[in-house]
């Protein structure tokens, strides 16, 4: 694939993914919850901080992700925010809300480690498999959230969509590398699908309305 072609479907994928953050952050502060299920986001930064800083490199072809990681990395802070000051409400009942940071710092840790020794050892410390692999495992923890909330705080056809097109890009440039990256990658993309109708079918009261479950409200 042409340099101008790569450059092209990177700044798609990091607009949309800026975008995604970006709209996370609005809806979990107007809704008073967090966005992104917390295992996802845990990776998530580990991922962008680990690329941005310890296995980044300074190649000329990689500059432009390399700043968009960075970006990234900083929305994430935000998010990390609004797991912290909001993330109690949905701690379950039967366990101690004393264990609550505990968790949240084991997730933090295991999410790094993983997202380290899968890419610099399994992937030459390129970053491909590791991220898909976390985006595939985001993209059913958005169905799993909206099914265990019962309803769409937090969340909207505008993050599904854009992350849809944002997970896209990268299958479209990695996946003629790797049959592994490119099962990743279509996976997502189903997922991702799924995820969309289901907003969008919660919207227009398609289906899975019950009294009580899913309250009508615009979701953009």
């Amino acid at each position: 694939m042409g340099k101008m072609l790569t450059d092209a479907l990177t700044l798609v994928s990091g607009l949309c993914w800026t975008l995604v953050y970006i709209l996370i952050i609005v809806r979990s502060y107007r809704d008073k919850t967090y966005g992104m299920p917390y295992w996802a986001l845990a990776f998530n930064f580990s991922w962008e901080f680990i690329f941005s800083f310890l296995l980044s490199t300074h190649s000329p072809d990689q500059q432009l992700q390399l700043i968009i990681n960075r970006i990234w990395l900083a929305f994430d802070v935000f998010i990390f925010v609004a797991y912290f000051m909001y993330g109690k409400k949905e701690w379950p009942s039967s366990v101690s809300r004393s264990l609550f940071i505990p968790y949240s710092v084991l997730v933090l840790v295991i999410g790094f480690f993983f997202v380290y020794l899968v890419s610099a050892e399994l992937d030459h410390s390129k970053g491909k498999f590791a991220a898909f692999i976390q985006n595939l495992m985001m993209s059913w923890l958005f169905i799993a959230m909206l099914n265990r909330r019962r309803n769409t705080s937090g969340q909207s056809i505008g993050i599904a969509s854009f992350k849809l097109i944002g997970t896209l890009a990268p299958t479209l440039i990695y996946g003629l590398e790797s049959t592994f990256v490119l099962f990743l990658g279509l996976s997502c993309f189903i997922t991702d699908l799924i995820y969309l109708l289901l907003l969008v079918g919660i919207r227009h009261n398609l289906f899975f309305r019950s009294p009580g479950s899913y309250p009508h409200e615009p979701i953009k």
